[in-house]
């Protein structure tokens, strides 16, 4: 995949950015991980409405090959990042990474930062999208106390989490948090942003219990991912996760 922001090679120190450096232009480049298994409209409303209401230059989706925090996927991989590419024209700067696809293992998410990071230069916003209830065990995650020092965090509210009053993530935010999204503009990474913008409440997990059940998503997914999920058969097996 193309680098995109890319820049000079001075090295910036994200908590530091000196003050010459705020109002800068600046490439912004989101990240939206997950399984997508499938993927469906909420996925695809929210990172339209997040391409339209801030100034990102593209969001990639990317795909997960296998979740450290969550059980394993009831696709495979190539279906999952097939399902991917049937929508990524849906909008303008909406684009498919599948680099953790093609690396053995976990995916590990500071390991992948650290890569887009090196290809898209120094200068470059890095924005890791997560919903809040990702947020609640970011503490556990590998290596978190190094991913702000790779990019910032943009939080989605989504119904029914709230972040506990004291704790590792509690922590976090009261350091690092702010309700400006024009500090995500004044330095390449280092702050949590916790958005206005909510998760939609369309669940992979009830899609693909809906076609366990002989039961037809259309409303939920888009034509082309539901023709495909019907053509291979995909999610007939009744699934809990």
């Amino acid at each position: 995949m193309p680098a995109l922001c890319r820049a000079g090679s001075r090295t910036r120190i994200c908590s530091g950015a000196p003050a010459s450096l705020a109002g800068r232009d600046r490439g912004v480049l989101g990240i939206f991980g997950g399984t997508f298994d499938p993927v469906h409209f909420g996925h695809i409303t929210l990172v339209s409405a997040l391409l339209q209401k801030f100034d990102f230059e593209e969001i990639r989706f990317l795909p997960c090959r296998e979740p450290p925090h969550k059980q394993a996927t009831h696709a495979g991989a190539q279906h999952r990042l097939h399902m991917l590419n049937l929508i990524a024209g849906s909008a303008p700067g909406l684009v498919v990474d599948d680099r953790e696809l093609r690396r053995s293992g976990p995916s590990y998410t500071v390991d992948t930062l650290r890569e887009i990071r090196g290809e898209a230069g120094t200068d470059c916003v890095l924005v890791l999208i997560l919903g809040l209830d990702a947020f609640l065990q970011f503490c556990t995650w590998h290596e978190y106390d190094q991913i702000l020092s790779i990019c910032h965090i943009m939080l989605l509210r989504r119904p029914g989490y709230a972040l506990e009053d004291s704790g590792c993530e509690h922590e976090l935010l009261s350091q690092h948090g702010t309700n400006e999204i024009s500090m995500l503009h004044q330095a390449p990474c280092g702050n949590i942003f916790l958005s206005a913008e909510k998760e939609i409440e369309i669940s992979s997990a009830a899609i693909r219990q809906c076609i366990a059940g002989g039961g037809q998503p259309r409303y939920l997914l888009p034509g082309t991912v539901w023709n495909y999920i019907r053509s291979h058969g995909l999610y007939r097996q009744a699934t809990v996760a």
